[in-house]
């Protein structure tokens, strides 16, 4: 399975056979046949013909719309409804109290798990007293877990173990110009902000397909709140495949320098952003740190790679990419909602 990403600004894409052709000012860009195209990704000032959106539509290809910072903005939805009998069982398990408990213990502990490898690894290498009294707050937190007993105390332990991550996360970095204070969400105030909040945008887009194909509700989560407009599923399925996928993406691209300092527009660059602008416009070091528009398939590129990476994937007994890793975890989450299975969160040995 492939994915199109068009990050070239004022291009548009069209129709052309079982082909998708991105033209810029009457020029061809990229031609991509269409067999095996799993998703579009569109960043920015990109159109589509009327051709090209009910083609997409017709053969179901997931296409979703980005900003050019990464800020996910929608995505073409058809009319054909998936798996109703499915659905109607993950909505019977959400008025179980239990099963949302149990549940959201096993998305947290997979994301804690996998904090604590991406750590170990670095320790490893290069041990380090910081590192490792994060790994013991981690662990704490992953025995912990089995003595909450609401949502908000398993929010509590995952933010624990987040916490304690997060901050020894410098020492992971290796280059000079990458400094991180803490994680800064909106808006990301240094460069590996920006990759991190870019990089879980893009995860949301792959685990948003893979819980579409399985057909499961996105919307309806347990660790993450349901609210309007939010895919709360998608958000709890996430958060296993986050350190290994995305947090260890960044720290390869900047300690390889696939990623400089160069690659990013930083505060005294960045125009205020519109939704910013008022009586009182906020002060310079307030404003976002962004991806360079001709950077961002840089990075689109490394996180493309870690997705075709194969690794052991136990309960099939053999080795498989982390794109298919991603999409068999939304299977077994349906098998546990139709009570075939128990869900267990990926952790890679």
């Amino acid at each position: 399975m492939s994915v199109l990403y068009v990050t070239e600004q004022g291009t548009t894409v069209h129709k052309l056979g079982r082909r998708l052709v991105v033209r810029k000012l009457g020029h061809v860009i990229e031609t991509v046949h269409t067999f095996n195209l799993e998703q579009v990704i569109l960043f920015g000032n990109i159109q589509l013909t009327a051709q090209a959106t009910t083609f997409l539509l017709q053969e179901g290809i997931d296409t979703v719309f980005m900003g050019t910072g990464g800020r996910y903005r929608g995505r073409l939805v058809s009319g054909d409804g998936k798996n109703i009998l499915l659905r109607r069982q993950q909505f019977r398990k959400a008025e179980e109290e239990s099963f949302l408990l149990d549940i959201a213990q096993r998305f947290v502990r997979g994301k804690l798990n996998n904090c604590r490898t991406l750590l170990r690894r670095h320790q490893r290498q290069r041990p380090n007293d910081e590192i490792q009294t994060a790994l013991l707050r981690i662990n704490h937190s992953i025995r912990a877990l089995a003595s909450t007993r609401s949502l908000d105390e398993i929010r509590g332990r995952e933010g624990a173990g987040a916490a304690a991550y997060f901050g020894c996360f410098p020492r992971l970095i290796l280059q000079e110009g990458f400094p991180f204070g803490g994680r800064t969400r909106r808006p990301p105030k240094d460069a590996v902000n920006a990759l991190l909040s870019f990089g879980y945008t893009m995860l949301l887009g792959t685990v948003t397909t893979a819980i579409q194909v399985v057909g499961l509700d996105p919307f309806l989560g347990s660790l993450h709140a349901a609210e309007n407009g939010k895919p709360s599923l998608v958000l709890d399925l996430m958060e296993e495949f986050r350190p290994l996928l995305v947090d260890a993406a960044v720290l390869r691209a900047i300690n390889r320098r696939q990623m400089v300092p160069g690659d990013f527009l930083y505060q005294e660059d960045v125009e205020m952003p519109a939704e910013l602008a008022g009586d009182e416009p906020p002060a310079r070091e307030d404003y976002p740190v962004l991806l360079r528009p001709e950077s961002i398939r840089k990075w689109i590129l490394v996180y493309e790679q870690t997705l075709r990476q194969r690794v052991l994937y136990p309960p099939l007994g053999t080795q498989i990419t982390w794109r298919q890793v991603v999409l068999e975890q939304a299977r077994r989450l349906a098998r546990h909602i139709k009570a075939e299975e128990i869900y267990e969160p990926f952790v890679p040995r």
